[in-house]
């Protein structure tokens, strides 16, 4: 978001890093990989059945320790916010907005760490006002699966994203998106780091999280708009054209792509090199 003391948020060029495909785990078994994938615009809840959510609704305004998530896991720490500008997701009994999670923008807290109580696959939130300062972490024990930012996952997104969804033109500078976290058949997590050190915030809600990976012939279609596979620190941007004949692509009782179409697909983004991605107007 924009910081609070109104400087102007910039969109960042994130570079396109080779890959491994999730799908080509054959060929190298030690690259978890992470598919990210945004719901419509309007949308500040997951798609995907079979979850547990947090909502911060129930949870004390102000700073809080030690905050189970029942049944899924604990935070160590966590600073919520009554709705305004730049988070609290809507529903039909708060129309104006829900209560949410904030690391950063003056708070005590700059970092809020969710412990799983089981390895999982599948982790979504609203992610509200990204800015560049918005970090999020996924950890196996002491390994980082994934780090995400707002330059690597929110600023590809197509203009319709930016701005509060209440009224596109509060905060028009910045994205508002539900994210979907999907880990392959071989990724899963068991902690997630959510840290601000600046004078920006991180703002999110809705924390929805499932320990299974996401199966085509159960769930269905991956929703909304792909955004990056990410592999530790590497980051590769996608689109639909981009991810077909994938196994991300598949649809409900498709047979898994071969993996010579696989092997290629990695080969031809190899082959680009480190691209640059087209800033958002």
């Amino acid at each position: 978001m924009l910081s609070r003391n109104g400087s102007t948020h910039t969109h960042m060029k994130t570079p396109l890093i080779t890959f491994i495909l999730a799908s080509c785990a054959a060929i190298s078994s030690h690259a978890a990989v992470i598919v990210t994938y945004a719901e419509d615009p309007a949308a500040m809840n997951s798609s995907l059945s079979g979850t547990q959510v947090f909502d911060f609704n129930t949870t004390a305004i102000g700073r809080t320790t030690n905050v189970s998530w029942s049944g899924v896991g604990t935070f160590d720490q966590l600073y919520v916010k009554a709705a305004d500008a730049y988070g609290g997701a809507t529903d039909a009994t708060h129309p104006n907005g829900t209560r949410y999670s904030l690391q950063g923008a003056g708070t005590s807290v700059l970092t809020s760490t969710l412990q799983l109580n089981q390895a999982s696959s599948y982790f979504g939130m609203w992610w509200s006002a990204g800015d560049a300062k918005n970090v999020l972490d996924f950890y196996l024990g002491n390994t980082l699966i994934g780090e995400f930012t707002t330059a690597s996952l929110m600023n590809p997104l197509p203009a319709e994203y930016d701005g509060n969804p209440k009224n596109r033109g509060i905060n028009s500078g910045e994205p508002y998106a539900f994210i979907n976290f999907l880990g392959d058949s071989n990724t899963a997590w068991d902690r997630i780091v959510l840290r601000n050190n600046g004078s920006s915030g991180f703002e999110s809600d809705n924390y929805t999280s499932r320990k299974t990976a996401w199966n085509p012939s159960v769930d269905g279609a991956l929703p909304g708009v792909p955004v990056s596979l990410v592999s530790g620190t590497k980051t590769t941007s996608v689109t639909k054209t981009s991810l077909a004949g994938t196994t991300w692509a598949r649809v409900p009782g498709a047979p898994a792509p071969p993996l010579p179409l696989l092997i290629a697909f990695g080969v031809v983004l190899v082959a680009r090199g480190r691209r640059l991605i087209p800033a958002r107007a």
